[in-house]
């Protein structure tokens, strides 16, 4: 069967944008019912009819959204499949049993919110009610701890193909470093979110009850965004350095290499949102317009510092042992092709991968250089020494010397 490429974009680049746009509701979800819960709790201990009122609406919103997020999660099981086979079948072996755990947990956490919202001012028991929303709350963040392992292993493998034990695959390197920094951002973009939404409510506000509960919800969730904030950095450095002491390599290739263009970017970004929120603070929460250029630099800066992740592990999908063309390092490529047939270009650089970084003739990846004006202006024996020994965001050709002499002949042809 032909490997897939998906036109225009590739392969690469498609999962990048589903993989960051279910991570922005899927943050906002997780960071959601924690705020809901604690907020319930608050206006259950203070008699806050606010608390209570915001904590309501955004489990009724968030029961809503999760239908989206939902689609986007099936749509990267789906797109992870597809694009990348080899890849999916050793990664979901791998993590096999924490996903099935991941399932049961996010079955729990839809249930848990469910009941949450249909039972809010008719439970018998406020208490109750509120342990209802812990539930949802904690089935949402352990989900996201789950997801995040995975993740976590792609970039550092750590000893598990050396000791292949479940143990070193979850608790690789960064785990607990990027369980910190994945946490903060669920619960500031959750009250950006909100923060925006009362922003714009409050000049439409139909009566003076709503626009006194929308300058509240302002303030609320702005100051929760606000302060948050300054941990971002922090979590931020202790994860760049615990990336730094596994694999000098990949530090030096997010602060300077292909990836710093995106990194540096992130971090101007995420000083605007600092110095927007010491002036929103230092107002005393008057200049709120102040602090939505802010957020919405946050949100940008999140969305950046996304796909810096991303690009970091590049060439690999799992770093240092699986490529982006699903080869694994260090193993020969098989030959699949009769020595009698002569296979022409696009086929050959299917076959070895190539199209999952470089386009060509209108198909393949959108990271590396498109293949079309270079093959025809470097000589074959340059290109042979090119393959055997590229740069280091590219893999090395790994056939044999009669492999690569017909592989460079049918792309040169």
């Amino acid at each position: 069967m032909q490997p897939i490429n998906f036109p225009v974009l590739g392969n690469s680049l498609i999962m990048a944008i589903v993989i960051l746009t279910h991570v922005f509701f899927a943050f906002v979800a997780v960071g959601g019912l924690v705020l809901a819960f604690v907020s319930e709790w608050i206006g259950y201990k203070s008699g806050s009819a606010y608390h209570d009122r915001f904590a309501e609406g955004y489990v009724k919103f968030l029961s809503d959204m999760m239908k989206l997020g939902g689609v986007l999660g099936v749509a990267i099981v789906v797109f992870t499949i597809s694009l990348f086979p080899e890849f999916a079948k050793k990664l979901y072996n791998i993590f096999f049993w924490p996903l099935f755990l991941e399932v049961g947990l996010f079955m729990l956490m839809m249930a848990a919110t469910i009941c949450y919202r249909i039972t809010w001012g008719t439970a018998k028991s406020k208490a109750r009610h509120i342990a209802v929303g812990g539930i949802a709350a904690l089935a949402a963040v352990a989900a996201a701890l789950v997801i995040n392992a995975a993740h976590a292993f792609m970039l550092t493998p750590g000893m598990y193909f050396e000791e292949p034990t479940l143990f070193n695959a979850v608790f690789n390197p960064t785990m607990l470093a990027s369980s910190t920094h994945l946490m903060i951002p669920c619960i500031l973009n959750a009250a950006l979110f909100a923060y925006i939404y009362a922003f714009f409510k409050i000049r439409k506000a139909a009566n003076s009850d709503d626009a006194g509960y929308y300058s509240w919800m302002a303030d609320f969730s702005g100051k929760i965004f606000a302060v948050g904030i300054f941990l971002q950095p922090l979590s931020g450095l202790s994860f760049l350095f615990k990336v730094k002491s596994v694999n000098g390599g990949i530090f030096m290739n997010i602060i300077n290499g292909n990836v710093a263009r995106f990194f540096w970017p992130m971090v101007s970004l995420g000083g605007i949102a600092i110095i927007a929120s010491v002036i929103y603070l230092s107002s005393r929460s008057r200049l709120r317009a102040i602090l939505l250029v802010g957020g919405l630099a946050a949100l940008t800066a999140f969305s950046f510092g996304g796909y810096t992740r991303e690009r970091a592990r590049k060439p690999y999908l799992i770093y240092g042992q699986m490529y982006m063309s699903e080869a694994f390092a260090g193993e020969p490529t098989k030959a699949d092709v009769a020595a009698a047939v002569k296979p022409d270009a696009k086929s050959s650089l299917q076959k070895y991968g190539c199209l999952a970084c470089h386009k060509y003739k209108g198909e393949g990846g959108t990271f590396g250089p498109v293949l079309d004006a270079h093959l025809k202006h470097h000589p074959k024996d340059w290109l042979k020494k090119f393959l055997k020994t590229p740069p280091q965001a590219m893999p090395p050709f790994r056939g044999t010397e009669k492999e690569l002499d017909e592989f460079v002949e049918a792309i040169t042809k």
